[in-house]
Formats: structure tokens, C-alpha cells, sequence
């Protein structure tokens, strides 16, 4: 997200990332970019102890960075117990003056205490500060009225984003799969065909009618757990054409992929299929904000997720990936991070997957433009 709110000290930056990623962090370091006062990037790199380990994620992160020419950066440590954090944490500030950045501040968080381990005064008490109330803190303001708070922890963002498969369902579209070629759990569900798999064109217009009406965001838009077993498998079975699957990210998400651009049976079908996706035929073109039509994404976002809930879990990769390049378009990295980690999980070898996943942790966005959304996670 681009953040607009000011905290006034690094303590309230620490009461204020929570709501900024979602989640409370957990054992952490979390590397926030500056640009002069405004907010820019952010980041979560897990605890490590190896040294290498550190060096290598600290290496990654300030590079990332630097490419963001930030004027500083504040790295703000959450451990459990003390000097937990201190291999990252250091490494972080070696990375740094690697790169010629400076940092700002450096903040250890624990127990609901604050304290900077490169003071050198005696202003601070033993054991650190306590932490400021959110309440108290002005720049949260926005997220309490909005009725947002953070999630306990990054688990339980991930048990969000993934619901619970509905096992009954998903082995009746599993049976409707195999009849059409894809069986299992790899890149053609399964250890391979049973028989060549048909080809979604084969049914094409009863596929372009399914895939219409799962991309509609509308508030009386069919459920998609109301939709046959046989929409499901053909809406599963035809991401596997790896032309279509291109066309459908492109035309959701303008101006990440040059597919968006291109001219083509499977372009002319993808739009067709989104049509009631309205930032597709807003007045401002490709050019409009995804953050203008928030609740119509989330909305598609969500009924995506919930197609993955009812399909057998060999199937639900590639849907899972064009989840991720959704959440990814509109600048939320820990969405896109949990749905391809959970799709790799699933099949190492997506490809797509993979590479979409080490381009989000190189901080890579979809599109790279002034008011562009610039917050997200490091993988």
C-alpha cells in the first residue's frame, strides 16, 4: 500500500507496522524505507542465526533498497528473547553502509518495550521503553476508523488466504478431471495423463461463459460454490493452457504483462471473460490506480481463492498463481508471497510460481510508476 501517515518517533513506527503489513511480525526484522519523511517499502526477513544466512538476506534487502533511492532506512528488530535479532539485525546495518545508505535508526521491540541499542546516552530506563498504545498513536488513526487491525500473526494471515478445501467437492471435480485427461498432482495434475487431455477450446464457449461469471465482482454474482463440478474442472483444466492462463493475468491486472497489450483469439476471450471487472473499462484507461476499484478486485480476488477450495489440491497451482499476480498488481506482497509458496508447496516445479516468487522477494513489482503501490513483504 502507499502510505500517506507520519509516525512522529520509531516507537510509533513499531506500534504502526502491524497495520501497515496485516500482522503483528512475530521474531523479525523489518526494514522501512524512507523517502525524506514519507514511508516507502517495507519489508520482513524471518530471524536468522547463520551468519551467511544473514548476510545473504541483509545483501538482498538493502540492495532492493538502494533501487528504491531511499534518503534512509529505519530497521526495526522484534525478537522473544534477548539478542535474538542481533545477527540480522547487524547484518542489516553492515548491508547498508555497504550500499552508501543511511540508516536512521535502529530499533529492538520486545515484551512491549522499545529501545535503541545504538544509544549512547542514559535516557533510556533498563529493559527499554514501553511501547505507545496504538490509541495514543495519531498516525494509526486511519486504520481504527477504517475498522482495520492487525491479524496475530502471519499464520493466521495465511489460514485466511486459504481457506479450508472442501474435500468432498474437490474429489467430485477430481473424477471430472480425470474423464478429461488431467489426473494427480503435478504440471498436468497428476503423474501424467491417463489420455491426452482435452483441450478447453473444445468446449470453448461454456468455458468462456464459466470463466465470465467467476470474474464478476458484482454483490449478486453467483456463488462459485453453486457452480457444477463439471465448470469447475474445465475452469481448472483450462489454465493449463499456458496462452490462456498469460491472457487472463494480463487483461486482470493492465499494464504488468505485455500480453495486455497483444492482439489475439485468447486476449479477445480473456476480456471478454472480465468484462465485469470495471477497471478494465474505466474512463482512465490502463493508466487508473488498481486502489480506485479496491472492493471489485478483492471481490475477483476472493472468488479465485474460493475456486481453489473446491478443486482437488493438484489443480489449484495455477489458479493460486493468478491469485498472486492480482495481489502482487496492487501492492500486496504478503498476499502474493502466501499464494506461491503455497502453489510451489503443492508442484516445486511450477515454473511460474517460482519465478514470480523470487521476483516479488527482489522487491520486482508488476509495474513501476509514480502513486504505484510500493509496500510489500519479502518472501
Amino acid at each position: 500500500m502507499t502510505t500517506t501517515v507520519r509516525p512522529r518517533d520509531p516507537a510509533e513506527l513499531a506500534v504502526l507496522l502491524p497495520y501497515q503489513l496485516g500482522y503483528h511480525p512475530g521474531p523479525s526484522v523489518v526494514v522501512t524505507v524512507l523517502h525524506d519523511k514519507r514511508l516507502g517499502l517495507v519489508q520482513r526477513h524471518d530471524l536468522h542465526t547463520d551468519p551467511d544466512e544473514c548476510r545473504d538476506a541483509a545483501r538482498q534487502a538493502m540492495a532492493i533498497v538502494a533501487r528504491e533511492a531511499a534518503t534512509a532506512v529505519i530497521v526495526i528488530a522484534h525478537e522473544d528473547g534477548v539478542g535474538d535479532s542481533d545477527p540480522l539485525s547487524e547484518a542489516m546495518l553492515e548491508a547498508a553502509v555497504a550500499e552508501g545508505l543511511h540508516v536512521h535508526e535502529r530499533v529492538v521491540v520486545r515484551d512491549g518495550r522499545w529501545y535503541s541499542p545504538d544509544c549512547r546516552q542514559s535516557c533510556c530506563p533498563e529493559g527499554g521503553q514501553p511501547l505507545p498504545r496504538p490509541e495514543d498513536v495519531p498516525a494509526i488513526a486511519a486504520f481504527v476508523h477504517a475498522g482495520v487491525a492487525p491479524l496475530p500473526s502471519r499464520e493466521a494471515i495465511v489460514a485466511g488466504v486459504l481457506p479450508e478445501r472442501d474435500e468432498e467437492r474437490a474429489r467430485s471435480v477430481s473424477l471430472r478431471l480425470a474423464s478429461l485427461g488431467y489426473t494427480g498432482s503435478t504440471q498436468i495434475f497428476g503423474g501424467g495423463p491417463t489420455r491426452p487431455p482435452v483441450h478447453w477450446l473444445d468446449r470453448g464457449e461454456d468455458v468462456l461463459a464459466w470463466w465470465t461469471l467467476l470474474l464478476d465482482p458484482r454483490p449478486d454474482a453467483m456463488a462459485v460454490e453453486l457452480f457444477g463440478d463439471e465448470a469447475l474442472a474445465w475452469l481448472a483444466a483450462s489454465l493449463h493452457d499456458v496462452i490462456w492462463r498469460d491472457a487472463l493475468m494480463g487483461i486482470l491486472c493492465p499494464g504488468a504483462m505485455p500480453m495486455a497489450e497483444s492482439v489475439g483469439p485468447e486476449t479477445d476471450a480473456a476480456m471478454l471473460a472480465a468484462r465485469w471487472c470495471p477497471w478494465l473499462t474505466d474512463d482512465d484507461g490502463p493508466d487508473a490506480s488498481p486502489q480506485q476499484w479496491h472492493e471489485e478486485v478483492l471481490a475477483v480476488r476472493s472468488r479465485l481463492i474460493e475456486l481453489t477450495r473446491l478443486l482437488p489440491s493438484g489443480a489449484t497451482p495455477p489458479v493460486l498463481t493468478l491469485v498472486a499476480h492480482l495481489a502482487w498488481w496492487v501492492g500486496d506482497g504478503t498476499i502474493a508471497g502466501i499464494c506461491l509458496q503455497r502453489a510451489l508447496e503443492i508442484d516445486p516445479d511450477h515454473r511460474l510460481a517460482e519465478l514470480m516468487l523470487r521476483l516479488l522477494s527482489a522487491g520486482v513489482r508488476p509495474w513501476d510508476r509514480p502513486g504505484g503501490p510500493v509496500a510489500g513483504e519479502a518472501a
